[in-house]
């Protein structure tokens, strides 16, 4: 797994949070299933997987501009009450936009988060059949979180 992946779900998995306004107390993958699962099936398709992406990344864009800054990162971290400086492999927001910023400006445009969106589905969809479930996503964020150590 490459670090563009694992920066993508670090950025999606704050999002997600953001969204709902607080930490879950579910697994993540149930989370997000809880979250853009719009046709209430239990799974994500790749359609709720990226309107649920365009969503995270509004909520993230303060200033609406179609671009999300370190700053804007920090912030939405900050409004979750994200505590992720016990963590040993801490990203900043900084890492994590470079990591996925292929202009290398240092900002995360919408285009850059939805590939990242993009592939990160694909890759989380072990059984290819065009959906993501709970396990799917909690295994995906584990594999992709393991490789930093």
């Amino acid at each position: 797994m490459n670090q563009f992946l694992l920066a993508t779900v670090v950025a999606m998995t704050v999002a997600t949070s953001v969204v709902a306004g607080e930490r879950s107390a579910r697994p993540s993958g149930e989370a997000e299933i809880a979250l853009m699962d719009t046709n209430h099936d239990g799974r994500l398709s790749a359609d709720e997987h990226a309107a649920g992406a365009t969503t995270m990344f509004a909520k993230m864009d303060a200033d609406h501009d179609g671009k999300v800054t370190a700053a804007e990162m920090d912030a939405a971290q900050k409004s979750m009450h994200a505590s992720t400086s016990d963590s040993p492999n801490k990203m900043t927001s900084a890492d994590k936009i470079k990591v996925v910023d292929s202009n290398g400006d240092g900002i995360l445009s919408a285009d850059e988060h939805e590939a990242g969106s993009r592939r990160m589905f694909e890759k989380m969809d072990k059984d290819r059949d065009g959906t993501l479930t709970a396990a799917e996503i909690s295994a995906g964020h584990k594999t992709m979180m393991k490789k930093t150590n």
